[in-house]
C-alpha cells in the first residue's frame, strides 16, 4: 500500500514522476523505464508509484497524452499564426509529429515496444486528443473566413498510416526519407482537407 499523500504532496509528486518518467522514455525507450529509478529519482518509496498508477503500462500512456495536451494546447495558443496558411499548417503538422516520433529512441523500427504498446493496449486516447485538437482548428478556420472540407477520420488514418512510414524509414533509407515523407504529408492532406477563402 502507497504513502497517503495530502492534495499538495499528490499534485507535487505527480508532477515530478510525470517530468521524470518523459526524460527516461526520450532517453531509453519503454522497455527500459524502471518504476525503481522513476520512484528514487521522485523521492518516494516504490510502493507509493501505485498511489497514482495501475502499472507502468498505465503511466507510459498518461505520459504520451501529457506530451499531445502539451503540444496541443501550445499551437491552439498560437492559432492565429495559422490563418495564413491553414493547409500548410495540416502539413507541417503531419510532418514535424512524425519526424519527431522517428527521431525519438522508443520509436525505432517495426518491432519498437512503443508500437506493442499501443497494439497491446488498444489505446485510441491519443488519436482521439489530435482529432480534437483538429476538430477546434477547424472550427477556429471557420470562425475566420475559411471554407473547410475536412475528413477528420480520415486524417486520423493518415497519421496511423504515416506512423508506418517512420517506424520502418530504415528501409527507405536515410538519405531519401524526409523528401518522401514530406510528399506524403502533402499529398495526402490535399486528399482530406481542403479550404478556401469566404471573405476577407
Amino acid at each position: 500500500m502507497g504513502k497517503a499523500f495530502t492534495k499538495e504532496e499528490r499534485e507535487e509528486v505527480l508532477w515530478k514522476l510525470r517530468r521524470i518518467g518523459l526524460k527516461l522514455l526520450a532517453e531509453n525507450g519503454i522497455r527500459n523505464i524502471s518504476i525503481r529509478q522513476l520512484t528514487s529519482e521522485a523521492g518516494i518509496a516504490q510502493g507509493g508509484f501505485y498511489s497514482f498508477f495501475k502499472d507502468k503500462d498505465d503511466f507510459v500512456e498518461d505520459l504520451f497524452l501529457l506530451r499531445i495536451r502539451e503540444k496541443t494546447d501550445a499551437m491552439y495558443e498560437n492559432r492565429d499564426l495559422t490563418l495564413n496558411d491553414p493547409r500548410g499548417f495540416m502539413v507541417d503538422l503531419l510532418y514535424r509529429e512524425g519526424m519527431h516520433l522517428k527521431q525519438n529512441k522508443a520509436f525505432v523500427n517495426s518491432e519498437s515496444d512503443t508500437i506493442s504498446f499501443f497494439r497491446n493496449n488498444r489505446s485510441e486516447r491519443s488519436f482521439d486528443l489530435y482529432k480534437g485538437f483538429l476538430e477546434r482548428m477547424l472550427s477556429y478556420w471557420e470562425e475566420n473566413g475559411y471554407r473547410i472540407e475536412c475528413d477528420a477520420e480520415k486524417i486520423m488514418s493518415v497519421a496511423r498510416a504515416a506512423g508506418m512510414l517512420f517506424i520502418n524509414s530504415e528501409l527507405i533509407g536515410e538519405e531519401y526519407f524526409a523528401e518522401i515523407y514530406r510528399v506524403f504529408c502533402e499529398s495526402e492532406t490535399d486528399r482530406f482537407f481542403k479550404c478556401s477563402r469566404t471573405k476577407q
